[in-house]
């Protein structure tokens, strides 16, 4: 009689399956870390490969020199672009309140959309103003931190991606770590070409953005324009994120100025979902519309704010996945049945 009892590995196997999920949930915070370090790993890992091949350098001297051109890129555009950007997010930062003040006075104290805003700006504000100064400075402090653990670990990453994918794969089974090595190559390689594609959008709609309200003589239109280009990384609720503020320190300056700042908001979100993305995306990696939106909604009430910065990303992450180890799984399982169709039919047709 056998040890263990064909019921029992069942039961073992869902215990096992229950507590995995179990600890995942309660790990969910640090996954996301987690995934976010790959994110860091995959870009600087794809401008070492540009900097490698051409010039024959080893990985490591590659991935060191691509760590240097980052960091002077961007000492160059603060030196370039540091206090025009600090003086608009400063002069958007004190605007937004009186504009926000002057939007109230024109749409009026009594009518039901201000009595709506109020009680929500109420409600938000309930309880200690102390606790909640500290837990805004709570917030900061660990957002700093997480930014500073992701980095470092995604330098780490990059140096030996290798040690990491052979450390992922020892976790499955030997029979299937043929199939799992492949589904993560392409992962990497999906996650590679969306980011990309995304990178150019973000800086296409934060130029459209900045000239679009420069040239509507809007306040502020640099740094509009620049958490434009960044809420961009969101697809579908960041170009509505972005353009709130814009909407209203343009009604505060005239209701007919909103309008048209709206219109240039509808204008460059068709030119991105029209033009732009099926050029970029078409030949990368397209993410569909209302996967992202879902993905985003469903993400965020999970795991809150850094669930919905990083919905984008594991959607096509799942979508890889689920393509590779599920579909094409069950592809391969009725290939055999189907081919055996014409098989049994031409038997039936003899005498």
């Amino acid at each position: 009689m056998p040890n263990d009892p064909p019921f029992a590995k069942k039961v073992m196997l869902v215990a096992g399956v229950a507590v995995v999920l179990l600890l995942a949930w309660q790990l969910v915070n640090i996954l996301l870390l987690v995934f976010a370090s790959v994110l860091g790993a995959v870009i600087l890992r794809a401008l070492a490969d540009l900097i490698e091949k051409p010039f024959r350098l080893s990985s490591g001297l590659a991935l060191a020199l691509a760590v240097v051109l980052i960091v002077i890129l961007f000492a160059l555009l603060s030196a370039l672009f540091g206090a025009t950007v600090r003086d608009n997010v400063r002069g958007l930062i004190d605007q937004l309140p009186s504009a926000w003040d002057a939007v109230r006075s024109q749409i009026g104290e009594e009518s039901w959309l201000m009595r709506a805003l109020e009680r929500g700006g109420q409600a938000a504000l309930t309880g200690n103003m102390v606790s909640r100064i500290g837990g805004f400075l709570g917030t900061a402090v660990d957002t700093i931190t997480n930014i500073v653990l992701v980095v470092f670990s995604a330098l780490y990453i990059a140096a030996q991606p290798n040690l990491y994918h052979h450390g992922l794969l020892k976790l499955f089974p030997p029979h299937d770590r043929t199939r799992i090595d492949a589904a993560l190559s392409r992962c990497g390689a999906a996650l590679r070409s969306w980011l990309f594609g995304q990178a150019i959008a973000m800086v296409v709609v934060g130029l459209l953005t900045w000239a679009g309200l420069s040239a509507l003589s809007v306040s502020s239109s640099l740094a509009l324009g620049l958490f434009a280009g960044i809420a961009e990384f969101v697809p579908v609720l960041g170009p509505i994120i972005a353009a709130m503020p814009a909407l209203i320190i343009a009604f505060s300056q005239d209701p007919k100025l909103a309008l048209w700042v709206l219109l240039l908001f509808l204008m460059i979100q068709q030119i991105e979902g029209n033009v732009l993305q099926p050029l970029i995306q078409g030949k990368l990696v397209a993410l569909p519309p209302a996967i992202a939106l879902f993905s985003i909604i469903a993400f965020a009430v999970l795991f809150g704010v850094m669930g919905a910065l990083l919905a984008a990303p594991l959607a096509v992450v799942t979508l890889v996945l689920v393509e590779d180890l599920y579909v094409r799984t069950i592809e391969e399982a009725e290939a055999p049945a189907s081919a055996e169709v014409p098989a049994s039919a031409q038997g039936g047709d003899t005498p």
